[in-house]
């Protein structure tokens, strides 16, 4: 488990199999995604390392339903009051304790049969449910005006969002719209290739110096370049 500063207001929380992000901001702290289920306390040690309390989070951001973004939200809502907000389509699946749902309604059907209509539990497939979402969608502010726009990046996934923080010279919080291992490349897994692409020029007509990634390193300087070049953006 490796903590980055990304900014002086912005760090990375490298859990085992994804990135989770803790943003400082004036009333507390926004925490983004909550990793795999098991994940509560990693989180709420390293809010500690850095000074806070787990009671400082106000506001979680749910980038998409996936159980690495969401496995823990039911488990840390129950610690702390904050309001949690995700794209509607998403929203539905985690009131429901859904984390995925194949694109082919037939799957999902037998799925329903196989497990008396999901009272039976899967791995990757069910999380522990939370009612309580505020629902977001694309060019909405959280909290508010000046904080992190919604920009909604579907293709991964229909629901997904990304997040542009303003300062510090422009922040994309990408989710899942690519990864950063060796390479900057789409996520695989993706639902729609088009869409993919359709959402990273999307995301490329922000100016920003930094983008973070679920899954992989953080570019530090001159990422939208980097995005321009990787993905042959005119």
């Amino acid at each position: 488990m490796d903590t980055v500063t990304i900014t002086p207001q912005i760090y990375q929380l490298s859990l085992k199999i994804v990135n989770v992000f803790i943003i400082r901001i004036p009333t507390g702290l926004i925490l983004i995604d909550t990793g795999p289920a098991g994940s509560k306390q990693l989180i709420f040690d390293t809010i500690k390392k850095l000074g806070h309390q787990p009671d400082d989070i106000k506001h979680i951001i749910v980038t998409h339903s996936h159980h690495d973004h969401s496995g823990s939200l039911a488990d840390i809502v129950r610690d702390v009051k904050a309001t949690v907000y995700m794209h509607p389509h998403d929203a539905m699946l985690v009131r429901e304790g859904v984390a995925y749902r194949f694109q082919l309604k037939a799957i999902n059907r037998l799925l329903g049969i196989a497990t008396f209509g999901s009272r039976i539990k899967l791995p990757y497939i069910n999380i522990k449910p939370v009612e309580q979402i505020t629902e977001v969608n694309d060019g909405d502010w959280i909290p508010g005006v000046g904080g992190l726009r919604v920009i909604h990046s579907p293709g991964h996934w229909p629901g997904q969002i990304a997040l542009f923080y303003p300062g510090n010279g422009g922040v994309i919080i990408a989710a899942d719209v690519a990864e950063n291992y060796s390479q900057l490349k789409l996520s695989p897994g993706f639902q729609d290739k088009d869409e993919c692409l359709a959402t990273i020029k999307k995301i490329s007509g922000f100016k920003f110096k930094i983008a973070v990634f679920s899954h992989g390193e953080p570019i530090l300087n001159n990422a939208a370049e980097i995005f321009t070049i990787a993905f042959g953006i005119n």
